[in-house]
């Protein structure tokens, strides 16, 4: 059996093909509610408002409020998050997650003033294509300014 060019040109192309399938279905598969909790703690953590609230939906209640006071805090502090999932309640498309959320809040313009907070906060979370959104947030205090002394 002899091998042509265009034998090796058909297997490389089927090649790239399943190897391009098995990528997306496992990157698919890989996200979960609990994906975009971290990603959303480690976006806050790098001062990303952009990157942040891409976890939440743009057309939820109070949306324009939190897209406010993420940017207000991320240009005022530098921040370190932490969310935790303590429970998830999960009915069809819908997860209904209570979170532990800290944060250290470091003020920008002088490194001597820290503000910490830990708080319950309950969300809401359907799937968008392959993300997992915030769809409900309570209470929105967490993402308040920070209230230095």
């Amino acid at each position: 059996m002899r091998i042509t060019a265009r034998d090796l040109a058909k297997f490389a192309a089927f090649t790239a093909i399943a190897l391009c399938s098995a990528v997306h279905w496992a990157m698919a598969a890989d996200q979960t509610p609990f994906n975009s909790i971290a990603k959303l703690a480690t976006a806050l953590s790098e001062n990303d408002p952009d990157g942040a609230l891409q976890f939440f939906d743009s057309h939820m209640k109070n949306y324009a409020d939190i897209e406010q006071r993420i940017e207000a805090l991320t240009s005022q502090a530098d921040i370190s998050c932490a969310i935790d999932v303590v429970t998830d309640n999960e009915s069809g498309d819908v997860h209904k997650l209570d979170l532990d959320w800290f944060m250290q809040l470091t003020d920008q313009t002088d490194s001597s003033q820290l503000e910490r907070r830990r708080q319950r906060v309950q969300v809401e979370m359907r799937r968008f294509k392959n993300t997992w959104k915030i769809t409900e947030f309570s209470p929105i205090t967490v993402l308040d300014p920070i209230h230095l002394r």
